[in-house]
């Protein structure tokens, strides 16, 4: 094995764990928080703790003009259907 190869498996792995780490934390805190009966602030989600490692967010998906029109129909239209079954 090359040195390349053993340093960029060894920051794979650190990413990994650091990731597994900040899963954790928000477990710990949600588990306190079930406990105490106090709501504690939960810690950012693995994507978001994962995008901090690798200094990069993962890219949000596009919806088309069209798509948020056919979305905001939706809606209308479950909340006229939430509204009249009252």
């Amino acid at each position: 094995m090359s040195i390349g190869l053993d340093q960029s498996l060894l920051i794979a792995a650190l990413e990994g764990f650091e990731a597994q780490l900040a899963r954790l934390e928000g477990q710990i805190a949600h588990v306190k928080s079930l406990s105490s009966g106090k709501k504690v602030k939960v810690a950012a989600p693995v994507v978001e703790a994962v995008a901090k490692v690798k200094g990069t967010r993962r890219k949000r998906r596009e919806v088309s003009e069209e798509g948020r029109l056919r979305m905001a129909e939706a809606q209308k239209r479950r909340w006229e259907k939430a509204r009249a079954g009252k």
